[in-house]
C-alpha cells in the first residue's frame, strides 16, 4: 500500500516541478506583454501590404479587393498577393513571429544582466530566487535573438535583414545599460517601432517610398513616443512619490479666501487678506487645488490620443489618395469605429494615470495598462484605415494582455 501510495506520488511531484519551472520561464519572459507584440506585428504587416497593394493599382493598374480590411490586387495577368514570396510559410509567418522571438529574447536577457540588481531589490524574481538558472537565461536569450536574425534571412529583402539586426543591437545594448542612464528609453522606444516597421517593411516588399508616400511610418512613430512616454512615467515613478511625500509635510497651506500661501501654519489670520481660518481648513484647500491639477494632468492622455486620432486620419487620407486614379474606388476607412478606439484608449489612459496618483501600490498594474494600450493604438491606426477584422484581432490582443497581467505581472 506504501509504494502504490509513493508511486502515485512522484508523477504528481514530477508535474507540480515541471509547471513551477514553466512558470518560472514566462515570468522571465514577461510572457503577458507577448499579444502586444503580436499586435504590433499584425498592425504593420497589415498597413505594409495596403500600401504596396494601392501603389500596384494607382493609376487603373489593378483593382483592390477588401475583405475585412486585408487587400489582395488583380491585375491585367490575374490575382496577385502583395503578401507572397517564394515561400508562403516564411513569406508571412516569419515577418509576424520575429519580434515575437525577439521580444521573449530581449525580455529573458533583461533579467540575466539584471541578476545582481535583481538579487538586491526584487529577490524573488525568478533567477535570484534560484527558479532559474543566470546560464540557462543568457543562452536562450541570444538562442532566440539568433532564430528572430534567422526568420529574417528566410525573407531576403535587406531592409528587413537590416532592421531586424538594428533591433537585436538594440536589445542588447538596452539589457545591458538600461539602469545606466535614461537614455536608454529611446531605444526601448525604437524597439517597439521596429515590432512593426519589420514586418510593414516585409509585407511591402521593402518598398519604402509607397510606405513613405502613404503615411504609413505614423504607427511605428507613435507606438515609439507612446513607449517612450511609458518608460519615463515607470522609471521615473517611485522617484517622483517620494518627492511629493516629503513637500507635503513642509507645504505651506492656502488661505481659503484669497489663496495666499501662508508659510507659518499657526497663523489664524491670512497676512495678505485677514481672512481667519484653521489648518484643517486650509489643508481642505490644499487637496481642492490638488484635485485641479491632477485633472489638468488627466487632460494629457487624453490629448494624446486625440493627436494619435488625428495623424491615423491624416495617413490615411494619404493612404487612400495619393497617386489614385479618377476612376479608382475603395472602401473608405470607418472613422466612427476609430473614434471608439480612441475613447476606449482615453479611458484606460486616464484610469492608469488615476491609479498612479491614488493609488501607489498598484502602480506595476497602471503601468502595465499603459503597456496593453499599445494594442488600442494598433486597432486605432486599423479601424481609422477601414481594416476592421486586423482591428478585431488587436482588440482581442487587448484584452489577453489585461487577462495574462493578472495572472503574470507585465511590469
Amino acid at each position: 500500500m506504501a509504494q502504490s501510495s509513493a508511486a502515485n506520488t512522484a508523477p504528481r511531484t514530477r508535474v507540480a516541478r515541471l509547471r513551477t519551472r514553466l512558470r518560472a520561464w514566462l515570468e522571465l519572459a514577461r510572457i503577458s506583454n507577448l499579444p502586444t507584440v503580436l499586435s504590433n506585428a499584425i498592425a504593420g504587416a497589415t498597413i505594409g501590404a495596403c500600401a504596396l497593394a494601392l501603389e500596384k493599382t494607382a493609376g487603373g493598374a489593378g483593382t483592390v479587393v477588401w475583405f475585412g480590411g486585408f487587400v489582395s490586387t488583380a491585375g491585367p495577368d490575374g490575382p496577385q498577393d502583395p503578401l507572397s514570396s517564394p515561400s508562403i510559410a516564411f513569406g508571412v509567418l516569419a515577418p509576424l513571429a520575429l519580434p515575437l522571438f525577439a521580444y521573449v529574447g530581449g525580455m529573458i536577457l533583461n533579467d540575466a544582466f539584471d541578476a545582481e540588481i535583481d538579487a538586491r531589490e526584487r529577490p524573488t524574481r525568478p533567477i535570484p530566487s534560484g527558479r532559474v538558472s543566470r546560464t540557462s537565461a543568457f543562452i536562450i536569450g541570444f538562442a532566440l535573438l539568433g532564430i528572430a536574425i534567422a526568420l529574417a534571412c528566410t525573407t531576403g529583402l535587406p531592409l528587413v535583414i537590416g532592421a531586424t539586426a538594428l533591433l537585436v543591437a538594440a536589445i542588447v545594448i538596452y539589457d545591458r545599460f538600461h539602469a545606466k542612464s535614461v537614455v536608454s528609453t529611446l531605444l526601448l522606444a525604437a524597439c517597439r517601432a521596429l515590432a512593426s516597421l519589420i514586418p510593414m517593411l516585409a509585407f511591402a516588399h521593402g518598398d519604402v517610398e509607397a510606405l513613405v508616400r502613404r503615411g504609413a511610418f505614423i504607427l511605428p512613430i507613435a507606438l515609439a513616443a507612446w513607449t517612450l512616454g511609458l518608460s519615463l512615467l515607470a522609471r521615473n515613478e517611485i522617484a517622483l512619490r517620494d518627492a511629493d511625500a516629503s513637500r507635503a509635510d513642509a507645504a505651506a497651506q492656502p488661505c481659503p479666501k484669497c489663496w495666499h500661501l501662508m508659510v507659518e501654519k499657526s497663523l489664524e489670520s491670512c497676512p495678505e487678506c485677514g481672512h481667519r481660518s484653521t489648518d484643517v481648513e486650509r489643508r481642505s484647500v490644499a487637496r481642492t487645488r490638488a484635485d485641479l491639477r491632477a485633472g489638468y494632468r488627466n487632460l494629457v492622455p487624453i490629448g494624446a490620443v486625440l493627436a494619435l486620432l488625428a495623424a491615423f486620419f491624416t495617413a490615411h487620407v494619404a493612404l487612400l489618395n495619393r497617386g489614385r486614379g479618377a476612376g479608382d474606388t475603395l472602401a473608405a476607412g470607418n472613422p466612427g469605429a476609430a473614434i471608439v478606439v480612441a475613447i476606449i484608449l482615453a479611458l484606460v489612459a486616464v484610469r492608469a494615470a488615476q491609479i498612479l496618483r491614488r493609488e501607489p501600490a498598484r502602480t506595476p498594474d497602471a503601468i502595465g495598462m499603459l503597456i496593453a494600450c499599445l494594442a488600442l493604438i494598433d486597432a486605432m491606426a486599423l479601424a481609422t484605415g477601414g481594416h476592421w477584422l486586423a482591428a478585431l484581432v488587436c482588440l482581442a490582443l487587448f484584452a489577453l494582455t489585461r487577462r495574462w497581467q493578472r495572472a503574470i505581472a507585465g511590469s
